[in-house]
């Protein structure tokens, strides 16, 4: 769990919520649970840096066919 530092700031739509919240026991919990869901939203994954010069794409060509196609399909009983 990620903790808030000085210039953290909740959303205005989720104090908004907030308010509607009567028991303080309630209101605190959600609080937490939206402070540690905007955090985590904010964090960047950091990708490796790709070779400038090396081919895009795979080199095999694609599969043909119904590949997965019938994942989709539901079975008559």
């Amino acid at each position: 769990m990620m903790k808030p530092g000085k210039t953290f700031n909740l959303s205005k739509q989720t104090k908004r919520f907030m308010a509607s919240f009567v028991k303080a026991e309630d209101r605190n919990h959600y609080k937490r649970m939206m402070i540690d869901a905007q955090l985590c939203s904010e964090v960047v994954i950091k990708t490796p840096t790709r070779d400038k010069n090396a081919p895009r794409g795979s080199a095999t060509p694609a599969p043909t066919g119904t590949t997965g196609s019938h994942a989709y399909t539901t079975a008559e009983e």
